[in-house]
Protein backbone atom coordinates (compact mmCIF):
# COMPACT_ATOMS: atom_id res chain seq x y z
CA UNK A 1 0.00 0.00 0.00
CA UNK A 2 1.64 3.23 -1.16
CA UNK A 3 -0.87 5.53 0.50
CA UNK A 4 -0.96 5.48 4.29
CA UNK A 5 -4.45 5.79 5.70
CA UNK A 6 -4.53 9.17 7.44
CA UNK A 7 -6.29 9.02 10.82
CA UNK A 8 -7.58 11.41 13.45
CA UNK A 9 -8.37 10.12 16.94
CA UNK A 10 -10.93 11.88 19.13
CA UNK A 11 -11.36 10.94 22.79
CA UNK A 12 -11.48 13.04 25.94
CA UNK A 13 -9.18 10.57 27.73
CA UNK A 14 -5.60 11.35 26.75
CA UNK A 15 -4.27 7.98 27.92
CA UNK A 16 -6.74 6.16 25.64
CA UNK A 17 -5.81 8.42 22.68
CA UNK A 18 -2.11 7.80 23.31
CA UNK A 19 -2.60 4.03 23.49
CA UNK A 20 -4.69 3.93 20.32
CA UNK A 21 -2.19 6.14 18.51
CA UNK A 22 0.68 3.89 19.57
CA UNK A 23 -1.20 0.79 18.42
CA UNK A 24 -2.11 2.23 15.02
CA UNK A 25 1.29 3.75 14.27
CA UNK A 26 2.96 0.35 14.75
CA UNK A 27 1.41 -0.49 11.40
CA UNK A 28 3.10 1.02 8.36
CA UNK A 29 -0.34 1.42 6.74
CA UNK A 30 -1.56 4.15 9.09
CA UNK A 31 -0.51 7.65 10.00
CA UNK A 32 -2.19 9.48 12.87
CA UNK A 33 -2.30 13.05 11.62
CA UNK A 34 -4.33 14.58 14.42
CA UNK A 35 -5.93 14.19 17.83
CA UNK A 36 -8.85 15.85 19.58
CA UNK A 37 -10.35 15.83 23.08
CA UNK A 38 -13.77 17.23 22.10
CA UNK A 39 -16.11 17.05 19.14
CA UNK A 40 -15.44 20.71 18.43
CA UNK A 41 -11.69 20.08 18.31
CA UNK A 42 -12.33 17.06 16.08
CA UNK A 43 -14.04 19.25 13.48
CA UNK A 44 -11.24 21.81 13.64
CA UNK A 45 -8.50 19.17 13.29
CA UNK A 46 -10.33 17.52 10.38
CA UNK A 47 -10.64 20.86 8.59
CA UNK A 48 -6.89 21.30 9.02
CA UNK A 49 -5.59 17.82 8.08
CA UNK A 50 -8.49 16.29 6.07
CA UNK A 51 -7.99 12.67 7.22
CA UNK A 52 -9.27 9.54 5.51
CA UNK A 53 -10.76 8.07 8.69
CA UNK A 54 -11.78 9.39 12.10
CA UNK A 55 -11.92 7.20 15.20
CA UNK A 56 -14.14 9.00 17.69
CA UNK A 57 -15.56 8.52 21.13
CA UNK A 58 -19.22 9.44 21.62
CA UNK A 59 -19.29 11.02 25.07
CA UNK A 60 -16.95 14.02 24.99
CA UNK A 61 -17.25 17.51 26.49
CA UNK A 62 -18.19 20.67 24.57
CA UNK A 63 -19.58 18.71 21.59
CA UNK A 64 -20.20 14.97 21.57
CA UNK A 65 -19.10 12.52 18.89
CA UNK A 66 -22.61 12.22 17.44
CA UNK A 67 -22.87 15.94 16.73
CA UNK A 68 -19.31 16.04 15.38
CA UNK A 69 -19.98 13.01 13.13
CA UNK A 70 -23.13 14.65 11.75
CA UNK A 71 -21.18 17.82 10.97
CA UNK A 72 -18.35 15.93 9.29
CA UNK A 73 -20.77 13.79 7.27
CA UNK A 74 -22.51 16.88 5.96
CA UNK A 75 -19.52 19.17 5.39
CA UNK A 76 -16.65 16.72 4.75
CA UNK A 77 -18.42 13.60 3.41
CA UNK A 78 -15.24 11.90 2.16
CA UNK A 79 -14.06 11.38 5.75
CA UNK A 80 -15.04 7.94 7.05
CA UNK A 81 -16.08 7.65 10.69
CA UNK A 82 -15.67 4.83 13.22
CA UNK A 83 -17.27 5.21 16.64
CA UNK A 84 -15.21 3.77 19.49
CA UNK A 85 -17.28 3.89 22.65
CA UNK A 86 -17.65 2.18 26.00
CA UNK A 87 -21.42 2.55 25.52
CA UNK A 88 -23.45 0.01 23.58
CA UNK A 89 -26.99 1.29 24.11
CA UNK A 90 -29.38 1.01 21.18
CA UNK A 91 -30.10 4.75 20.99
CA UNK A 92 -26.41 5.71 20.92
CA UNK A 93 -25.61 3.16 18.22
CA UNK A 94 -28.52 4.33 16.06
CA UNK A 95 -27.76 8.02 16.66
CA UNK A 96 -24.12 7.51 15.68
CA UNK A 97 -24.99 5.54 12.55
CA UNK A 98 -27.63 8.11 11.57
CA UNK A 99 -24.97 10.81 12.04
CA UNK A 100 -22.85 9.08 9.41
CA UNK A 101 -20.59 6.63 11.21
CA UNK A 102 -19.66 3.67 9.05
CA UNK A 103 -18.41 1.62 11.96
CA UNK A 104 -19.14 1.08 15.63
CA UNK A 105 -16.83 -0.63 18.11
CA UNK A 106 -16.87 -1.06 21.85
CA UNK A 107 -13.67 0.24 23.46
CA UNK A 108 -12.67 -3.20 24.68
CA UNK A 109 -12.33 -4.33 21.05
CA UNK A 110 -9.24 -6.36 20.20
CA UNK A 111 -6.52 -4.43 18.37
CA UNK A 112 -7.03 -6.52 15.22
CA UNK A 113 -10.72 -5.61 15.21
CA UNK A 114 -9.88 -1.90 15.38
CA UNK A 115 -7.48 -2.28 12.45
CA UNK A 116 -10.07 -4.30 10.50
CA UNK A 117 -12.72 -1.63 11.17
CA UNK A 118 -10.44 1.14 9.86
CA UNK A 119 -9.72 -0.83 6.68
CA UNK A 120 -13.39 -1.61 6.17
CA UNK A 121 -14.76 1.92 6.53
CA UNK A 122 -11.85 3.29 4.50
CA UNK A 123 -13.14 1.09 1.65
CA UNK A 124 -16.63 2.48 2.34
CA UNK A 125 -17.88 -0.79 3.84
CA UNK A 126 -19.63 -0.81 7.22
CA UNK A 127 -18.04 -2.49 10.22
CA UNK A 128 -19.70 -3.34 13.53
CA UNK A 129 -18.30 -5.28 16.45
CA UNK A 130 -20.14 -8.50 17.27
CA UNK A 131 -22.28 -7.08 20.08
CA UNK A 132 -23.31 -4.12 17.92
CA UNK A 133 -24.15 -6.43 15.00
CA UNK A 134 -26.40 -8.50 17.29
CA UNK A 135 -28.15 -5.37 18.54
CA UNK A 136 -28.71 -4.08 15.00
CA UNK A 137 -30.09 -7.45 13.88
CA UNK A 138 -32.47 -7.46 16.86
CA UNK A 139 -33.60 -3.89 16.15
CA UNK A 140 -34.20 -4.64 12.47
CA UNK A 141 -36.08 -7.81 13.37
CA UNK A 142 -38.28 -5.90 15.81
CA UNK A 143 -39.09 -3.06 13.41
CA UNK A 144 -42.40 -2.83 11.56
CA UNK A 145 -42.29 -2.89 7.78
Amino acid sequence: MDHKIQLVIADDHEVYRDGLKSLLQKSKEFEVTGEAATGKQLISVCQEVNPDVVLTDIMMPVMDGIEAAAYLSEHMPKIRIVALSMFNQDNLILDMLNAGAGGYLIKNAHKNEIIEAVHSVYRNKPYYCTSTSHKLARLIGASQY
